[in-house]
């Protein structure tokens, strides 16, 4: 089996001299990053979307940090914050889905302006800046879209069913803000009030799947199309055990490892890659294996290694993490080199189509946590005297 040393040094080395490249040369243009790019290298002509600017302004923050690259992470860093305060965020908190087209609400992307406002370090975006558009948002927010029992609603007048993806990434921002460094209470706050609910209403008590559509009391919505998706399971046990280990909240934890375990048991294709679906009852429902699931397996897996409960636990957390990148790294086979196949069909075959900008977000989420690990590994006694887990 390839080592966790190896396979990190792999996709660093991926990263550093294949995608910022690309990045750099064929994704970025005036208008800042294009949302597709078609296996020939074309940009495909789509409407500029507050996710994709926020997203990428999180990637290349993190490559920043991470000293990948020289000087491009930042160069793009900067280029994504101009989009996203240009194009993107209103003076009165509004997060404008698509440049130019409007204000329609989408609680989904203000959770992604809020993750890459505090992920942006202050050489790219002062603090204060970034707390002062922070607040607008959070402000906006709480006053207009507050679900009368937890979470928010997702438009006025209702729109049924709500969701719990867009709740998934409002944690994820929360906690961004928190690991980030002093932020407002309110992002705790927050974070505790979402870790909760998904404990109380998104958890099947069934199964023990998290599901992802809800009717307006917060009761799991009947019917097949409410399916269980084994890349959410990951993420969210990624999450909340981050969440169980700031709060020291057994409970958290435990419910984390259990949805980690379900993915693993249950989500799992022929080809050893993350399904795409599960029908309510667990039998997986479309084998085609998608590029982010892979990514949030390697996240989920990683951490556990880091917060093993035994030798034999972090052990068997670590191979999972070097699995899963490698089934990751099958998407990274791809005719232009420093992109990626979106799909891959049951046997392996990728699908062509563009690649999405999106995309590198959860792969450079991804190279980050199975990094820490490393990093955690090779310095055992230091990383003994502390357990916390960092950003992802």
């Amino acid at each position: 089996m390839t080592d966790l040393s190896e396979t990190t040094v792999a996709f660093r080395l991926w990263l550093e001299v294949e995608v910022l490249p690309v990045q750099a040369a064929l994704v970025r243009d005036e208008a800042g990053f294009c949302e597709r790019l078609s296996p020939e290298g074309d940009p495909v002509d789509l409407p500029r979307r507050a996710m994709v600017a926020a997203r990428q302004l999180f990637a290349f923050s993190r490559l920043m940090g991470a000293g990948l690259g020289g000087a491009w992470p930042e160069l793009l860093a900067n280029h994504a914050r101009d989009v996203l305060l240009a194009e993107h965020l209103a003076p009165d908190g509004a997060v404008l889905p698509i440049a130019g087209g409007g204000s329609v609400f989408s609680l989904y992307d203000v959770a992604f302006c809020l993750f890459a406002l505090a992920a942006a370090p202050e050489a790219v975006l002062p603090r204060a800046r970034a707390e002062a558009l922070a607040d607008r948002i959070l402000t906006r927010l709480d006053t207009l879209y507050r679900h009368p029992e937890a979470g928010f609603e997702e438009a006025r007048p209702r729109r049924l069913p709500l969701r719990a993806n867009p709740h998934m990434h409002l944690l994820e921002a929360c906690l961004e803000w928190i690991d980030s460094g002093p932020c407002d209470p309110r992002f705790q706050a927050l974070a505790d009030e979402i870790a909760e609910l998904c404990l109380a209403r998104f958890i099947d008590p069934g199964t023990g799947a998290q599901r992802e559509l809800f009717d307006g009391d917060w009761r799991i919505a009947a019917g097949p199309g409410n399916a269980v998706e084994p890349g959410h399971q990951y993420e969210w046990g990624w999450l909340l055990l981050r969440w169980g280990v700031l709060r020291d909240n057994a409970l958290a934890q435990a419910a984390g490892r259990r949805l980690i375990d379900l993915a693993e048991a249950h989500g799992l294709t022929a080809d050893g890659l993350a399904a795409s679906l599960l029908t309510p009852a667990l039998a997986i429902d479309d084998a085609t294996a998608r590029l982010w699931p892979q990514t949030e397996r390697i996240k989920a897996w990683a951490l556990r290694a880091r917060l093993g409960t035994g030798p034999a636990d972090a052990t068997l957390a670590e191979a999972k993490a070097v699995e899963a990148c490698q089934g990751l790294m099958r998407f990274f086979v791809h005719p232009l080199r420093g992109s990626w196949w979106e799909n891959l069909a049951p046997g392996g075959a990728p699908r062509s189509e563009p690649a999405r900008t999106s995309s590198l977000y959860h792969i450079v989420g991804a190279y980050h946590e199975l990094a820490t690990l490393a990093a955690h590994l090779s310095q055992p006694i230091a990383m003994e005297q502390s357990r916390t887990p960092s950003t992802a």
